[in-house]
């Protein structure tokens, strides 16, 4: 898969990394002071869910427009129905390029130009129907991401150490429990996104307080986390996506180029 898609949220990440470094320092010795410190914290929160926004919009995207030219690449594959049952715009379909498979990735970013991944369930929605049964979005993966080194207790409800320490049966709690944690984590940084966006984070009359830099920053390693953990799995699984309907060698290495 092209790798424009990350690459696009490392640099917006790291925006919304440097905005929150530039505000922790920043003076609070009065409250005009500590309100523009506070904003600016925000406006780093918004940026990281943009840049997870983005992300997810441009991976999706890539999925379509890389199944639709490898379908025109290799004409005898089998695709699901619901392949079929995407809608794209006719004008960027019929316009001329340059290069003939590009129509199809002009036609998938006209698709979701308009659209916006700001919840866990949109992302199943788009994601998982390209996943093997027993690899989709979010619960068939939570063993292998509690069990990284670099899981996270507030993600989770668990530590990587005590997950590992469990049995069968514990685990398996364990890890009913971690969904319901892990939804709860970014229903929250995503509420206050919307917060942020829509009534500049004053859902009643006065805005919510916002004045540690170490929270900011942490919902960006939170959103750094699912992003890069969600790329690693859309690439592996659309592979199997595309030999599973019966793509050859040769049309999976071009997939979406």
């Amino acid at each position: 898969m092209p790798a424009t898609a990350l690459q696009h949220f490392d640099e917006d990440i790291a925006r919304a990394r440097s905005i929150v470094m530039h505000a922790d320092p920043l003076p609070r010795t009065s409250s005009t002071e500590m309100l523009l410190r506070s904003d600016l914290l925000r406006s780093g929160w918004m940026f990281a869910v943009g840049a997870m926004d983005a992300y997810f919009c441009d991976a999706c995207t890539d999925l379509v427009a890389a199944t639709a030219s490898s379908k025109s690449r290799q004409p005898e594959i089998i695709l699901p129905e619901w392949v079929y049952d995407i809608k794209i715009p006719i004008r960027a379909v019929l316009e001329e390029y340059d290069y003939a498979n590009w129509r199809w990735r002009m036609a998938a970013r006209k698709m979701m130009e308009r659209e916006n991944v700001i919840s866990l369930s949109a992302i199943q929605t788009l994601f998982n129907r390209f996943f093997r049964r027993g690899h989709r979005f979010f619960r068939d993966l939570l063993d292998a991401w509690i069990s990284r080194p670099d899981s996270r207790i507030r993600l989770f409800g668990v530590s990587r150490a005590a997950y590992l320490a469990m049995d069968d049966r514990d685990r398996h709690q364990a890890r009913e429990l971690a969904i319901d944690q892990f939804e709860d984590r970014f229903r929250a940084i995503f509420q206050r996104r919307h917060d942020c966006i829509h009534n500049c984070d004053r859902p009643r009359r006065s805005p919510q307080p916002l004045d540690k830099g170490g929270t900011a920053l942490k919902v960006i390693q939170d959103i750094d986390y699912l992003v890069r953990r969600c790329d690693e799995h859309i690439n592996s699984e659309f592979r199997e996506f595309l030999a599973g309907v019966g793509c050859g060698a040769a049309t999976i290495a071009r997939a979406g180029y």
